[in-house]
C-alpha cells in the first residue's frame, strides 16, 4: 500500500495517484479533512514496528502493508463546532488539539519510506534554521538578516554593499527587491509588527535541482522577474551542474531528511558561484517536467514503489 497525504482535488496528488494507479500499485489518498467522520485511526505503539488500522471511507488498511507515503498537501485539522458558544468553541478546540496529537504521533512513528516526514515538513516551515544548518555545513548560502527591529535594520543596511531582497521568514508570497519606498517612515514602522527576512540580491540565473533519492536532475529558469514564480513567461534549460553542486544537493537532503526536494539555486552572474536558497520537501514538478523533459514522476514513483530499504 502506498499513501498520499493530499486528495484528488490536488493536481499532483491526483497525478501521481493515478501513475501509480496505472502500474498496478494499491494506492489510497490520506484527506485530513475527512477526520473524524470518514478518517479513523487506530493504533498500538510497539516494540518492533508498530500495530493499527487506518480506516478511509470504510477501507480498512493495516499499518505494517503501508509500504511508502507520499506527503504533497496536508489539509490541516479542523473541527466545527457543536455549539456556537463559548463551550461549543473550547471543546473543539480540544478535539482539533487531540487529533492533531494522535495524527503527527502515527505520522512520526510509521515506519516505511516517508517522502517526505513529519520532520522534514516542520523543519521546511523554518526556513531561518535551513538556512543555519546549511551556512554551518558550508554550504554558500546569501547574507540573510531576519528582523522585526527598524533600527536594527537601517544600520544593516547601511553596513552592506548589497542591494536587498526580502521574504516572509516561513514563506507563501513572492521575493521582491527593495526599493526606496519600502524605506519610508511608514513601511518601515510596521516592520515591528511581523519580522521579515532580507537577503542580499544575487544577479544571475535561477536553478532548480530537483533530487529524487540518488538521482538529479538540474535546469536553469530563464526569468525576466526577480521572483520566477511571477513570470509566465519563464523559460527552462536541462543542464548539468558542477560535481561539487551535486554533492552539496545530496548533503542537503541528508541535513534535511529528505527523499524527494526542489532545491532552489542561484547561479551567480558576478561570480559564478552557485548560492543556495531553500529545499522544499514537497515540490510542485509537473510542468518542469513536461518543459525539460526529465522524467521525474517515474522517478518519484520507482521510489514509491520501492519503498524502504534496510
Amino acid at each position: 500500500m502506498i499513501l498520499i497525504i493530499g486528495s484528488e482535488e490536488e493536481y499532483h496528488s491526483k497525478y501521481i495517484y493515478d501513475l501509480l494507479m496505472s502500474k498496478n500499485q494499491d494506492v489510497c489518498y490520506l484527506d485530513t479533512r475527512r477526520i473524524p467522520k470518514d478518517l479513523l485511526i487506530s493504533w498500538s505503539p510497539s516494540y518492533e514496528n508498530i500495530q493499527g488500522v487506518l480506516n478511509i471511507d470504510n477501507k480498512k488498511i493495516n499499518l505494517s502493508d503501508i509500504k511508502s507515503v507520499y506527503w504533497r498537501w496536508h489539509y490541516g485539522i479542523s473541527i466545527p463546532p457543536e455549539e456556537n458558544t463559548e463551550e461549543g468553541y473550547y471543546m473543539s478546540n480540544i478535539i482539533e488539539r487531540e487529533v492533531s496529537s494522535n495524527l503527527n504521533s502515527l505520522f512520526q512513528s510509521l515506519d516505511c519510506l516517508w517522502v517526505n516526514s513529519f520532520d522534514a515538513i516542520e523543519m521546511h516551515k523554518n526556513k531561518g534554521y535551513q538556512l543555519n544548518l546549511m551556512a554551518k555545513n558550508n554550504i554558500r548560502i546569501p547574507k540573510t538578516f531576519i528582523t522585526n527591529d527598524k533600527e536594527e535594520l537601517l544600520s544593516y543596511i547601511d553596513d552592506t554593499a548589497h542591494d536587498l531582497v526580502c521574504k516572509p521568514v516561513r514563506g507563501g508570497a513572492h521575493t521582491e527587491k527593495i526599493t526606496k519606498e519600502d524605506l519610508t517612515d511608514e513601511r518601515l514602522n510596521s516592520l515591528k509588527l511581523s519580522p521579515v527576512k532580507f537577503q542580499e540580491y544575487i544577479e544571475g540565473t535561477d536553478v532548480r535541482v530537483y533530487v529524487i533519492g540518488d538521482k538529479i536532475f538540474a535546469a536553469n529558469i530563464l526569468a525576466d522577474t526577480v521572483d520566477f514564480r511571477e513570470d509566465e513567461g519563464a523559460k527552462i534549460e536541462p543542464i548539468e551542474i558542477p560535481d561539487n553542486i551535486k554533492q552539496d544537493c545530496l548533503k542537503i537532503m541528508k541535513l534535511f531528511k529528505l527523499n524527494f526536494s526542489g532545491i532552489d539555486i542561484k547561479h551567480s552572474a558576478k561570480t559564478g558561484e552557485y548560492v543556495f536558497i531553500e529545499a522544499n520537501p514537497s515540490p510542485m514538478f509537473t510542468y518542469f517536467e513536461q518543459e525539460s523533459g526529465y522524467p521525474i514522476s517515474e522517478a518519484l514513483c520507482e521510489l514509491l514503489i520501492k519503498g524502504k530499504q534496510e
